[in-house]
């Protein structure tokens, strides 16, 4: 049995992460890796990064994340959360009342009372306040009394997860600075340890991040010194050019790193309800056979169909006529019902494939009733 000085002194004890520990300490059973999450985005006592650019809907994302974490069964785009419990959400740039809206929206689209949170989620309100948690000093971190009071709130709320929305706000260093970049997310790797919880921190990607499609900003030290991180984009492939088309409401959250489990494929997701859902892959050529192809080129064979779009004679509406999918012929785009929507897309993608197989191809030529030069579809 322990004595009064046995706990006196338990309590008293730091680690001390100089002082070498052998092997013969460890026991015999191994620990488990544990992540909030049953996709292993978010391992437990750890920093992840959700990079993105400026209102594409990292917060948004963020908060469905603390919905799901805060309730009792909810999922998180059709992950299960494993570690159900209290979250802590500091919020930088959306003052009480969107945080308040955008709440009120994610829970009535998941069927969630709002106050059915009332114990297990809370908000540090920050926008337009001084939140800085580290400065950079001789080129060293210095903590803030605002990291101070983050602890103390820590602390307080004893949370699973803390999400710091976004680091442009919390940081005042100098983000190219590589001892920096690694210094600001030590000090978070610190509060995830010693609360058991994770930290999730949104981040916005530098120019040349978008270009080549990594996400990140500044120093490398931010991506090295992150465990995990999520890059949250329009398009499938951020650094594809401009021909890729963007809908605007898709949106792909892209894993870009995963120290603690294997690198996961890019999750499709749609807006919905006021939130974002996992979206099903559309999968352009289900139900497209070889016959549908040997009708195209047959068509296009013997008469004149357009490649603009916007024409009553576009090559589109006999592809969409052959292969039975609606896609709104002759409305405006604006009237297109989301079916005819994915009509549309999946018609294109489909003429796409075809060209770049060399099946059907483009030739440019005077119209008979115009005498302007048009772009006319043709085999080959």
């Amino acid at each position: 049995m322990k004595t009064v000085y046995d706990v006196e002194r338990d309590a008293e004890w730091v680690h001390d992460p100089l002082e070498p520990e052998f092997v013969s300490t460890f026991g015999d059973a191994v620990p488990a890796r544990e992540f909030l999450d049953s996709g292993s985005f978010f391992p437990m006592r750890n920093v992840t990064g959700l990079s993105g650019d400026g209102g594409i809907g990292k917060t948004m994302l963020a908060l469905q994340l603390a919905v799901a974490t805060a309730s009792t069964d909810l999922q998180w785009l059709g992950l299960d959360i494993l570690r159900h419990g209290r979250v802590l959400f500091l919020s930088a740039e959306d003052d009480r009342d969107e945080v308040h809206i955008r709440l009120a929206d994610i829970c009535q689209a998941e069927g969630i009372n709002l106050h059915s949170l009332d114990e297990t989620l809370a908000f540090l309100h920050c926008a337009g306040h001084d939140v800085v948690l580290a400065t950079e000093e001789k080129g060293r971190i210095k903590p803030t009394e605002t990291f101070s009071r983050l602890r103390k709130a820590c602390e307080k709320v004893r949370p699973k997860l803390l999400i710091l929305d976004p680091s442009a706000n919390l940081f005042q260093v100098n983000e190219i600075n590589r001892n920096a970049a690694i210094g600001c997310i030590g000090l978070l790797r610190g509060l995830a340890i010693d609360f058991e919880m994770h930290v999730l921190l949104t981040a916005h990607p530098s120019l040349s991040g978008m270009n080549s499609g990594s996400g990140m900003s500044g120093s490398t030290g931010w991506n090295n010194a992150m465990r995990s991180r999520l890059y949250l984009t329009t398009k499938r492939n951020p650094n594809g050019g401009d021909e890729e088309e963007v809908d605007p409401e898709a949106r792909y959250l892209t894993p870009k790193k995963s120290n603690y489990s294997k690198l996961g494929e890019t999750i499709p997701l749609r807006w919905e309800d006021g939130r974002y859902v996992r979206a099903d892959e559309e999968r352009p050529f289900d139900g497209v056979t070889v016959q549908h192809l040997e009708q195209v080129r047959a068509a296009f064979r013997n008469g004149e169909y357009r490649y603009d779009e916007r024409a009553g004679d576009w090559g589109g509406y006999l592809v969409a006529e052959i292969i039975d999918v609606d896609i709104g012929k002759g409305k405006l785009v604006r009237d297109l019902t989301k079916a005819e929507q994915a009509g549309r897309r999946k018609v294109r993608s489909i003429i796409s494939a075809w060209m770049r197989s060399g099946q059907i191809s483009i030739v440019e030529r005077k119209d008979g009733r115009t005498g302007r030069e048009t772009k006319f579809f043709r085999i080959g």
